[in-house]
């Protein structure tokens, strides 16, 4: 497989968006910046602090260095100024810089801070933007699925808002998830609708952008001859307009697709190219990943020396960041060079640090509960060892004890002796037998018992995963078949489908998760209900923006349950919460515990519509919650009246 299916990130990913100070004016132009500068000199307070970010942004993609200059000054008197948006806005610059920068956890840290700072107004787009930021952000770091999110989010803002130019470049990063998790179509798809967007808008910068993804997403398929088109294309609209740093990603896939075609020699400029920009523009992962490649192309050419030089830092650069995938791929490619030298040893060493990475990257949690599973077999094994052990010595001692008696009775008449003897023998042999048979009693009742609590735990957790981890996933998969039999319906739809997709999958762990907490209990405690339910109320607020809110009232209580009773308890409460978020149109969900004469009282009551407990009594839900109250032993009791909302009394 030719290391250019590697390359993890499209273009897209690093076409941030600068919030609210002229933003998106991408051909910029000495004379833009000295008039800012000029302009500086006459503003004060906030309109000063927003031209300072306004010169970070247009730097960005000329220099470096005074990008960052800027930005910084801008935030440290935003912050000083007092003005909660507009550092917000500021941290969001600052923010993107890292991102640009390779530097992903800490970037996300301060579109964190941003999104708590700017104002959230369905008028204001700066929280838009920081959703769009971010979702590049965990695009690059792999969390595909945040990236998805929040690339969703902000694309609903800008629908609300009606603004086509970020509609599509929101679309273009959609576009670059798709091709993460190798939907090709889909995402050669997004691309071209993007393209003709921007044709429409006139932004040369962003069709370039997308010329460049189509090289990436060719490259990807090994179709080189379109991706070399695709990537002359990119590079020939960006220096029409002046950009000389970002065109290092042209380059790069201009490499790619040229050494993919054999042309070894072209292959090594473009790819120098490439990474002597993006040394100037300090990204970290592109420099390692372009210094793996040109590793390939000079080992490639004969080239060993160099090509073992450059291979050697880009491996200590993937060990520095912690990046796997290059540690497992540039130690392979390090082992091809050294072998071609005939410099066996460190060929032999770089082949074992590959599969080192390799092993790293496809260690899960299953492999863990492999071996945990291993050492309880073994545990098992010694005790049988020591039982086995035990009986011997048994038997010995008895045997022992058997000669002494026989030497013992020695003399006298032979007659009393024999009888004697022959009595001895009988009861050290029934003796032995006994033990023997207790013994394998006692393993035969600890084996049933075993098997029992199994078979219980067994019922349980089919009845869990039956009742509501089940109904999600054929929910999730409904959404599923809707969802690709209308994909030509438009992104609307399709982002409406993988909202309530990632909705239902976070219900879907979560309960997942609470089956697997009452499995490593013996017993539950008033105190974990109470936690789980402010779990579950915060899983809530987080699936519906907020728009209900589950509060809980609770006293101190050192009550335990067994985890029969207790999971029982928390399933009806949780059945309860869910019942209320789905069919009473309610704001609030009030979760009251309380301790009242050595019993455990729960009410869960919501202020919704409510409904005649006469017509409607029957359901399903109702059912379900009544049948494991019963078996539970759980006092339940349930009060609904139409527009008063629903009361459900719970006592053990």
């Amino acid at each position: 497989m030719p290391l250019a299916k590697h390359i993890r990130f499209l273009i897209a990913a690093t076409f941030l968006l600068f919030s609210g100070f002229h933003s998106l004016a991408q051909n910029i132009t000495q004379a833009d910046i000295d008039a800012l500068k000029d302009s500086l000199a006459l503003k004060s307070g906030k309109e000063r602090i927003e031209f300072l970010g306004d010169l970070g942004f247009k730097y960005r993609t000329i220099n470096t260095d005074s990008a960052w200059h800027y930005a910084r000054q801008a935030y440290a008197e935003a912050e000083e100024f007092g003005d909660d948006d507009l550092q917000g806005r500021i941290s969001m610059n600052l923010a993107i810089l890292k991102t640009e920068a390779g530097d992903y956890v800490d970037a996300i840290k301060s579109y964190k801070l941003a999104m708590n700072l700017v104002d959230s107004t369905n008028g204001s787009q700066t929280l838009s933007f920081v959703y769009h930021n971010m979702a590049n952000a965990y695009e690059r770091t792999g969390e595909i699925d945040s990236a998805i999110y929040y690339s969703l989010r902000a694309l609903r803002r800008y629908e609300i808002a009606n603004d086509s130019q970020r509609i599509a470049n929101v679309k273009l990063n959609i576009a670059s998830q798709y091709r993460t998790i190798k939907e090709y179509e889909l995402s050669e798809k997004v691309n071209m609708e993007s393209l003709e967007m921007y044709r429409a808008l006139n932004n040369v910068f962003f069709q370039a952008a997308i010329e460049n993804n189509l090289a990436l997403l060719n490259n990807d398929q090994e179709r080189y001859e379109k991706a070399l088109s695709h990537a002359q294309e990119s590079l020939k609209l960006w220096q029409s307009i002046g950009q000389r740093l970002v065109v290092a990603y042209s380059y790069t896939n201009l490499g790619i697709a040229q050494k993919g075609l054999g042309n070894l020699n072209e292959a090594e400029e473009s790819l120098k190219n490439a990474l002597a920009l993006q040394q100037e523009r300090g990204d970290k992962y592109e420099v390692i990943f372009l210094k793996m490649h040109l590793a390939d192309v000079l080992n490639r050419r004969g080239n060993y020396a160099e090509a073992a030089s450059l291979g050697v830092e880009a491996y200590q650069g993937a060990v520095n960041d912690d990046i796997l995938t290059f540690q497992q791929k540039t130690a392979l490619t390090l082992s091809k060079i050294y072998e071609n030298q005939r410099n066996y040893k460190d060929a032999l060493t770089y082949m074992q640090k590959s599969t080192a990475a390799q092993d790293s990257l496809f260690l899960t949690e299953k492999a863990k509960e492999v071996l945990k599973l291993k050492e309880q077999y073994e545990t098992e094994q010694k005790e049988n060892e020591i039982l086995r052990q035990r009986n011997e010595l048994i038997e010995s001692e008895l045997t022992l004890k058997r000669r002494n008696n026989l030497l013992i009775a020695g003399g006298g008449l032979v007659l009393v002796l024999l009888v004697v003897g022959i009595s001895l023998i009988r009861v050290q042999r029934l003796k032995a037998e006994r033990i023997k048979n207790e013994a394998a009693l006692e393993r035969a009742l600890a084996e049933a018992k075993a098997q029992e609590n199994l078979k219980e735990q067994r019922i349980r957790i089919a009845r869990d995963l039956h009742d509501n981890i089940g109904s999600q996933l054929t929910y999730i998969t409904s959404i599923t078949d809707t969802t690709r039999k209308g994909i030509d319906r438009g992104e609307v739809f399709l982002a409406e489908k993988l909202m309530q997709m990632k909705q239902f999958t976070l219900v879907t762990i979560s309960e997942l998760r609470d089956t697997i907490w009452a499995m490593n209990k013996d017993e539950i405690s008033l105190e974990d209900i109470q936690e789980r339910t402010q779990q579950l109320a915060a899983t809530i607020h987080d699936a519906t923006d907020d728009n209900i809110r589950v509060r809980t009232e609770s006293e101190p209580s050192d009550k335990v349950l067994n985890a029969f009773v207790g999971m029982n308890l928390f399933r009806i409460i949780q059945e309860c919460i869910n019942n209320a978020v789905k069919h009473s149109e309610t704001k609030e969900v009030l979760v009251s515990f309380k301790d009242i004469d050595n019993k455990i009282e729960i009410v869960v009551q919501d202020f919704g519509k409510g409904f005649d407990t006469e017509v409607q009594g029957s359901g399903n839900g109702l059912y379900i919650m009544k049948n494991r109250a019963e078996k539970a032993g759980i006092d339940f009791s349930l009060t609904s009246a139409v527009g008063e909302g629903t009361k459900v009394e719970l006592r053990v």
